[in-house]
């Protein structure tokens, strides 16, 4: 008989886990990419590239761009990474976030801060925009944000494909 209990149980400790709150720690995010053979020059402007093209969006894109020293800071608009049910609630938000390349020969670092949320007005409530602050938020979106930077290195190699033409 315990068992049966113990599973509603965990059952409701585990949706709550998405429910905490965030460490501000872990709403930055850095990761390495490693891009051998390629110069600080060739990623730069792929990567300059790269967030023309998927970071559309109304406001201006790139904040801060420094080809001498390899740096660019860029803000996002993307799509918020729902699927199946999920979907329903969350087909129509978007995730705003800050990026950052810093660039080196045969290396780039990616960081992603300033994680908003936000979603247009609805039959249940106003347009909002807000921060990101719950653990399960931040688990949805961190996979995206973490294929970022492959995508940027295949950017890279593309367009040294391309040079060729």
């Amino acid at each position: 008989m315990s068992r049966w209990l113990a599973v509603p149980f965990v059952a409701t400790l585990s949706g709550c886990a998405g429910m905490q709150q965030a460490r501000e720690s872990d709403l930055t995010i850095t990761r390495v990419i490693q891009a051998p053979g390629y110069t600080q020059a060739q990623i730069y402007a792929s990567t300059k590239i790269w967030i023309a093209q998927n970071f559309n969006s109304a406001k201006a894109v790139i904040e801060l761009d420094d080809k001498d020293r390899g740096q660019i800071i860029g803000n996002g608009i993307l799509p918020y990474p729902c699927s199946a049910m999920d979907c329903l609630a969350k087909g129509d938000w978007k995730v705003h976030v800050t990026i950052r390349v810093d660039m080196k020969d045969q290396r780039f670092k990616i960081t992603f801060d300033n994680l908003r949320i936000s979603w247009p007005a609805s039959a249940s409530g106003p347009a909002n925009e807000h921060p990101v602050r719950t653990q399960g938020t931040l688990d949805d979106i961190r996979p995206m944000l973490e294929k970022i930077g492959p995508a940027i290195l295949k950017s890279v190699e593309k367009e040294e494909d391309e040079a060729d033409w």
